[in-house]
């Protein structure tokens, strides 16, 4: 079964494997808290990934950030997700060509200010 903590994770070494493998990514980066901001906690969310005959594939690690301690227009001002799935877009795509729809390419992200 997968940890459920930080704490029992640790004490095993493919998930310390797992968590110092995101680490050399450089996935976050520690900062300094700026002025009049609060702190949002974080979690470790630990899965282990099988294939399609129920083996083991490999195991996952992700730093999720506690969401739900934030509050609208003080810690954030608006909520996207910039990931589109690929089946999603595949979808989208046989829609378009079965309905001769034209498609265009927008920037959702827009202009970053970090």
């Amino acid at each position: 079964s997968d940890p459920v903590s930080f704490s029992n994770a640790v004490k095993e070494l493919k998930w310390q494997k797992t968590m110092e493998s995101i680490e050399k990514d450089n996935t976050w980066e520690l900062t300094n808290l700026p002025q009049r901001h609060k702190m949002i906690g974080v979690k470790w969310v630990f899965k282990t990934k099988l294939n399609e005959k129920g083996e083991i594939h490999k195991h996952k690690a992700r730093l999720m950030a506690k969401g739900y301690k934030q509050e609208y227009d003080i810690d954030y001002a608006e909520v996207f997700a910039p990931v589109a799935r690929h089946d999603t877009i595949r979808l989208v795509l046989s829609m378009v060509a079965q309905n001769s729809w034209p498609i265009f390419h927008l920037d959702l992200h827009g202009v970053l200010q970090e």
